[in-house]
């Protein structure tokens, strides 16, 4: 069943269409004044309510539920089952789960309480309404509740359904074992789609989405229905399959429903005949208004009003290439940027590429990307992110040379080619130019946005043979700049098809890697420098690949934005993790350790709870496990939703640090709001700490302000005795890196600790 549920809030005498309704509610209220409280049930149900009690249920509190105490036929006959003495938790289906919240609360409460509902079932449309009414049989709360069906709603809704000229369905997904989407069954279908399949609504419900569209598979519809599915998202596209001996065209649009979707159907062919035949006319149209007019000239001295028509004719000719025009620059240029986009950036592509074959010049191929362009947008709104793209390509524009070609081919993703491009030091000194124009400052409504980008530059004929042959070539650069450390350019090297080849099996292995026990954390001990004690320990993910040796997270990265792997790889090392603290319980092991989870994880409501539950299968303390999160995650998109996890994962007891603090987009504010016990200061300020003042200033107010927050506070990536002494000067206590150990197998740490005492430490840091 799919179905809306509304609470009426404000009057329920207007919100009803029922007198019974409104007289049941009176009495109600009557027995209420009269007992001076929640009325006694059998008070209540001696009243009017007896003329209807075939269409009430009563619900009596039971231990921490409600039992069903009695159902009138009425409901029965509704509902299509009797629940008599069945508790109200042990019902789980479409129709009785959207109220069970409401009747608990109903009865816990001392007010009357109204909702309406549409359905769509399984060959059955409706409206409900439901009026819950908390009375009392002694000391026990109930809930009497009546049911009262709008007929005239659901032939209203079974007539719009049915009477649509569009194909309407409900579908259901289909799992296999593995608990993928693997197929779709109809439960609902209105009379024209039944009639394009040349049968009836009832002799097909229950068919299968690949028996009756075997193309589906295919085509990408099935894709598309199963990816609504999961995404809770609306999807609207058009497609074209074989269906009854011809090719139809059709749009399909989806809401999905929890486990089930909404397909409409429709048809396209009549649309595109008719626009077809607009075309056609309008072409005759043209071709009728140049003979008129020449028409029109020779009759000019004939007739006044023929002369005013000639002159009218002619105006809309020129209306009518000035509208071709328009739609010609439209279908060619960006709306936003006015750059030549994708498609036409592409055939003047192909022409250059062709052109340089037959005169041997060389083409440089420059592809650029804005870095964090969808943290600008979190950041300041979209309408400033549509002011940097406009802003860079005004920029691009200003920059190249009058014979080069620049155009934008998606997103915050530009191209220019740079033609003639004579020899690498040339190619070199213009994309440097671009770069440096393109990443100037900018100020939008008074805030300074930093723009950064990464460009990729390939050249032919030297880096390929054709044109989408250097488009990968220009993107495997874009994506090496990236990885490299954004805000630069890279120039294309036969290597980084290795590289990419190389990561794209990586990558497919890594699901494989996780099934087998691959991914293990390595722990990295944290030194408090004013006991020479360990205090506990970082996890940090490994993975022991079968032919790569050990890797860390950098050779994987890509991972986390995917978010079936991301969560894999999360759940993997808080199982694991969870394990050895077990295994170490009752040891001279320090208990607390620490992880990162990933944004996924932090966006899910159930996090935090099933975090506990896995901590107390254990046997083990919340207060032994600490959350680790960067800062730019959780600013990012849906920063308040992961922000209310980090508060649960608090309340519940779990630690919370800030990682590689100083180093995203974060303010100051955030640490005011931001649930959290720890800062952790990035390596990078580390290294320049012995070597720079500006950095040793800043990680001095760095450990003021966490002092002055009540936070702990990290040194993060301390390899140097003069590191090491640098932090200890500025009263930073907590301390990890290679210089008290690199991160330890799991194996490898009950050793570790067994060895390391204050002296032994001491003579660890002093002969480093």
């Amino acid at each position: 069943m799919i179905g809306v549920v509304n609470d009426i809030e404000g009057s329920i005498e207007d919100a009803t269409h029922f007198c019974d309704v409104r007289d049941l509610l009176a009495a109600w209220k009557a027995a209420e004044a009269d007992a001076g409280g929640v009325p006694e049930r059998s008070t209540f149900l001696a009243g009017p309510a007896a003329r209807i009690v075939d269409r009430l249920m009563v619900l009596s509190v039971f231990d921490d539920t409600l039992i069903y105490q009695k159902v009138g036929s009425t409901i029965i006959s509704l509902f299509g089952h009797d629940p008599t003495g069945r508790r109200l938790s042990d019902i789980d289906n479409p129709g009785v789960r959207p109220f069970v919240r409401r009747y608990i609360e109903a009865v816990q409460g001392d007010q009357p309480r109204f909702s309406i509902q549409d359905h769509i079932g399984l060959n059955s449309i409706g409206t409900n309404e439901r009026l819950l009414l908390p009375v009392r049989t002694g000391e026990t709360r109930e809930l009497v509740v009546y049911v009262r069906s709008r007929e005239d709603a659901k032939d209203l809704m079974r007539s719009v359904f049915n009477a649509s000229t569009d194909s309407i369905s409900v579908m259901e997904a289909l799992r296999d074992q593995t608990g993928r989407i693997c197929d779709f069954k109809l439960i609902a279908v209105n009379a024209e789609g039944a009639a394009r399949m040349k049968s009836e609504p009832d002799a097909i419900i229950g068919t299968f989405l690949t028996n009756n569209f075997p193309a589906s598979r295919s085509n990408g519809i099935l894709q598309r229905m199963i990816a609504a599915i999961e995404s809770q998202q609306r999807d609207v596209f058009e497609t074209r399959y074989p269906h009854q001996g011809s090719i139809v065209e059709r749009q399909l649009r989806i809401a999905p429903h929890g486990e089930r979707l909404t397909v409409t159907n429709i048809d396209l062919g009549p649309q595109r005949m008719a626009a077809r035949a607009i075309v056609r006319q309008r072409n005759e149209l043209l071709t009728a208004n140049r003979l008129l007019a020449l028409q029109a000239e020779n009759l000019r001295a004939i007739n006044e009003t023929i002369e005013a028509s000639s002159r009218e004719l002619r105006a809309e000719i020129e209306r009518n290439r000035a509208l071709e025009a328009e739609l010609i620059y439209r279908a060619r240029f960006d709306g936003l940027t006015d750059l030549p986009n994708r498609s036409y950036f592409e055939i003047r592509f192909h022409e250059i590429i062709e052109e340089s074959r037959r005169t041997g010049r060389r083409v440089a191929l420059c592809i650029l990307d804005v870095d964090h362009f969808k943290d600008i947008n979190d950041r300041f709104g979209h309408s400033t992110g549509d002011i940097v793209l406009r802003e860079v390509s005004a920029r691009l524009t200003r920059t190249i040379r009058s014979t080069d070609i620049a155009g934008r081919l998606g997103g915050d993703e530009f191209a220019v080619l740079l033609i003639d491009a004579g020899d690498a030091y040339d190619a070199q000194s213009a994309v440097a130019r671009i770069l440096t124009e393109v990443m100037g400052p900018l100020t939008v409504l008074r805030q300074d946005v930093p723009v950064s980008v990464s460009a990729g530059i390939a050249v032919f004929p030297g880096d390929a043979q054709g044109e989408m042959e250097l488009m990968t070539a220009a993107d495997l650069a874009v994506y090496r700049a990236k990885r490299t450390g954004r805000a630069r350019a890279v120039f294309f090297d036969p290597a980084m098809r290795a590289e990419a080849d190389r990561r794209t099996r990586l990558m497919q292995s890594l699901a494989g890697g996780i099934a087998a026990g691959e991914i293990k954390p390595h722990y990295q001990p944290l030194l408090d420098l004013r006991t020479e004690q360990l205090v506990g320990f970082e996890a940090l993910a490994r993975w022991h690949h079968p032919t790569e040796s050990i890797l860390s997270p950098a050779h994987f990265s890509e991972a986390f934005d995917e978010p079936d792997l991301a969560r894999a790889v999360s759940a993997t090392m808080i199982d694991q993790v969870t394990a050895d603290l077990a295994r170490w319980r009752g040891t001279a092991i320090p208990s607390h350790v620490s992880l990162n989870v990933t944004a996924f994880d932090l966006r899910s409501e159930c996090f935090a709870a099933e975090l506990r539950q896995k901590m107390a299968q254990r046997g083990l303390s919340t207060k032994q496990l600490g959350i680790e999160v960067t800062e730019t995650t959780v600013v990012s998109r849906d920063g308040e939703k992961m922000v209310a996890t980090l508060t649960a994962l608090r309340q519940l007891g779990f630690s919370v640090a800030l990682d590689d603090f100083g180093t995203g987009f974060a303010s100051l504010t955030h640490l005011i709001t931001l649930p959290c016990d720890t800062l952790k200061i990035d390596r990078t300020f580390v290294t320049d700490l012995d070597s720079s003042s500006k950095t040793a200033a800043v990680v001095r107010s760095m450990v003021t302000l966490a002092g002055a927050l009540g936070l702990d506070i990290v040194a993060e990536g301390v390899e140097t005795r003069a590191e090491l002494e640098a932090i200890r000067a500025l009263d930073c206590h907590l301390v990890q890196g290679y210089l008290i150990s690199k991160p330890l197998p799991a194996e490898a740490v009950p050793a570790f600790v067994a060895s390391f005492a204050p002296r032994a430490a001491q003579r660890r840091v002093a002969g480093a």
